[in-house]
């Protein structure tokens, strides 16, 4: 039986059966609030793997199953079961787990994310660390960002392809790309999410499916992007970075200079980690419990 503590936090998170086809996983990862991940389940609602937009995406570009869609085709590779392209899923905790346990290990390993799972491998829900940082968001800690940030800018340049841009994501592992001028000033973001979406819109405008897929893809990276972009100033509290991103339901942003620049990214595990780090793992568990 799922403790009393965990139970507050755990969430249904999106799941999909092994036995559906993999648009079926794709429309999931594109819509709405779209999850990056989704638990496969067997049917009896039994975790056997999980599938990622990044799976998805690789897929798409002939990075992965390209033996498969030279002879099926994209239609008929997309129509081909969840259970073909599935992750193990390595994040599965029984539900007698204790929330400190799992701040831990989602801290420690920088993952945002832990399945709960009963006896039986059943799911009971999702442990995410948007459910932590919703009870913190009104708490400053006096720290900056710019301590706990990726350094390292991996962003596309306005005019880059879609394909480019998704490429670069997959190779470089990473979720989301800045998209910015000549000035490295951020214009926009694009996402995994954001470019599945668009091309499973496109496709289903040309007679499902029958579109080019090169055509979508070689369109700048500008017409995945959204246009609005929520940022974090080098400076700002870490407290200060946690609502901004709750309040525009996103799960990473770039950090800027004075001049606008765009000089890192702040996602939601790294919040976690810097809030970890600030006040210890015990105080925070004794916050979110508050």
């Amino acid at each position: 039986m799922v403790r009393m503590a965990l139970e507050k936090f755990l969430v249904k998170g999106a799941t999909v059966e092994i036995h559906m086809p993999l648009i079926k996983a794709m429309e999931l990862l594109s819509y709405g609030r779209h999850p990056y991940r989704i638990l496969v389940t067997d049917g009896e609602g039994k975790v056997v793997g999980i599938i990622s937009g990044r799976r998805v995406l690789e897929v798409l570009m002939g990075m992965r199953g390209a033996g498969m869609s030279e002879k099926k085709g994209l239609r008929g590779t997309l129509e081909e079961h969840v259970g073909v392209f599935m992750d193990e899923c390595h994040e599965t905790f029984l539900e007698d787990v204790g929330v400190e346990a799992l701040l831990k290990f989602m801290v420690e390993n920088t993952i945002g994310y832990a399945v709960i799972v009963d006896q039986s491998m059943r799911l009971k829900g999702v442990f995410l660390e948007v459910a932590v940082l919703q009870r913190l968001s009104r708490k400053r800690f006096g720290v900056g960002v710019g301590g706990f940030m990726t350094k390292e800018v991996i962003s596309a340049r306005a005019g880059t392809s879609i394909e480019d841009a998704a490429k670069t994501m997959v190779k470089r592992r990473v979720r989301r790309l800045p998209v910015v001028d000549q000035e490295g000033k951020a214009i926009g973001l694009v996402t995994i999410g954001d470019v599945l979406r668009l091309v499973l819109s496109e496709l289903k405008t040309q007679s499902w499916l029958e579109r080019d897929l090169m055509e979508i893809l070689h369109a700048p990276v500008e017409r995945a992007a959204s246009p609005k972009t929520v940022s974090v100033r080098l400076e700002e509290d870490i407290g200060v970075a946690a609502e901004r991103m709750l309040d525009n339901e996103v799960s990473g942003m770039p950090v800027t200079d004075s001049g606008g620049r765009v000089v890192g990214i702040i996602s939601r595990i790294d919040l976690l980690k810097a809030m970890t780090a600030a006040i210890g793992i015990e105080s925070l568990k004794a916050e979110i419990d508050g």
